[in-house]
């Protein structure tokens, strides 16, 4: 096996492989096909221009926010928001994928004040959200900066395309032991069971199953299934991907699968306990969503987060905190590595695959979820 290459202060990508990465994951490239996006919406409104944004937002009264994502990640980027623009305060709730749904929909039903903002990695609940109206149909400014698959329709934007990621004991795995594929890390597992104990999401976490489904997309089901089923019966699953991590560190593990990508974030805070990477022969893009609600109360206050989101001040606080920047040809002021143009130096294009708001992720979801079930023997 190949010794991972140091992630810290990789080359970042320029140029012709920026372009085709980006191309790739806008179309959905990958060794099999792909589904159909969700079309977008029919005559999306044109961005308001921020001047507009800034005098209505001074009649609001600051800025609700529903969201999945870690608190301590969010806050930069809301602390940066709110020093652009001061008399917006931002409130935001750190809930589970499914809380950010049914918190939202319930006060909305009562007419109560509720988000103007969530967050979610929720492929199905936000197609729900869509259908039943819930979103509004905004264009925020600045994504004409952007691959084009950040506009998922309906009003849902990516947020963060954050990459499927690997993790490793560091005091149980050294050299050429940490695998940097599926494939190594199956034939690790195969040839040395009792040295790879595993972990990884469980089916029924919203990113797990994206990331077998993306996976699916590159590998093909065949492929997945098969590998599946030699990692199965070595891995316990977790809900909650920091419980693995601490699992992992204390010795139950030595390698962990289908990981979050803001482990681009934590892993450093480990101290040099466990490392992180991208698996170079498939890497899963899974989305975290974006979207106004239609009923928000501070409308013009969220647009004006959205544009800061998709301007070049959001996405360096992002990728500083370990949210996935996806500005074309991005370059980071700070030396951070999470961003698409730095994917690109390490995965190849057709390794890639952006996990889409699409009918399809839904209805493939039950079928999916039970084979993975019985490859870790439930």
């Amino acid at each position: 096996m190949r010794r991972p290459v140091n992630h810290i202060g990789y080359r970042r990508a320029i140029g012709a492989a920026l372009a085709a990465v980006l191309a790739c994951a806008g179309a959905a490239c990958s060794s099999t096909s792909a589904p159909a996006t969700s079309a977008p919406s029919a005559a999306p409104a044109s961005p308001v221009p921020v001047d507009t944004l800034i005098t209505q937002s001074h009649n609001e009264h600051g800025l609700i926010m529903y969201g999945n994502t870690p608190t301590q990640i969010m806050q930069p980027l809301l602390d940066a928001f709110s020093k652009s623009y001061p008399w917006i305060k931002p409130e935001y709730s750190q809930l589970s994928d499914n809380q950010v749904f049914t918190k939202y929909q319930s006060e909305h039903a009562q007419s109560a004040t509720s988000a103007d903002l969530l967050v979610s990695a929720s492929i199905p609940q936000f197609l729900q959200a869509g259908q039943n109206q819930l979103l509004a149909n905004i264009t925020p400014s600045g994504l004409e900066n952007f691959p084009a698959f950040i506009n998922q329709g309906h009003g849902v934007y990516v947020m963060a395309p954050n990459p499927v990621t690997y993790t490793w004991n560091a005091k149980l795995l050294t050299g050429s032991k940490i695998p940097t594929s599926y494939t190594e890390l199956v034939a690790a597992v195969q040839a040395s069971p009792t040295q790879y104990p595993l972990i990884s999401y469980s089916p029924d976490n919203p990113l797990g199953y994206a990331d077998v489904y993306g996976l699916i997309h590159i590998l093909g089901a065949d492929t997945v299934y098969r590998y599946l089923d030699v990692l199965g019966k070595h891995t316990k699953t977790f809900d909650e991907g920091l419980d693995g991590l601490q699992y992992m560190v204390q010795g139950g593990a030595s390698v962990g699968y289908f990981g979050s990508g803001l482990a681009q974030s934590i892993i450093p805070q480990y101290k040099g306990l466990l490392g992180y990477g991208f698996m170079t022969d498939a890497t899963p893009l899974s989305p975290n969503l974006v979207a106004q609600t239609a009923s928000a109360t501070n409308p013009a206050s969220a647009q004006l987060f959205l544009d800061f989101v998709y301007s070049n001040p959001g996405q360096q606080i992002m990728c500083a905190a370990g949210m996935e920047a996806s500005m074309n040809n991005f370059k980071s002021a700070s030396g951070c590595t999470a961003n698409l143009t730095d994917l690109a130096t390490k995965v190849p294009p057709s390794a890639i695959y952006l996990v889409p708001v699409s009918q399809d992720v839904v209805n493939q979801q039950k079928a999916v979820t039970a084979r993975w079930n019985q490859a870790l023997g439930r």
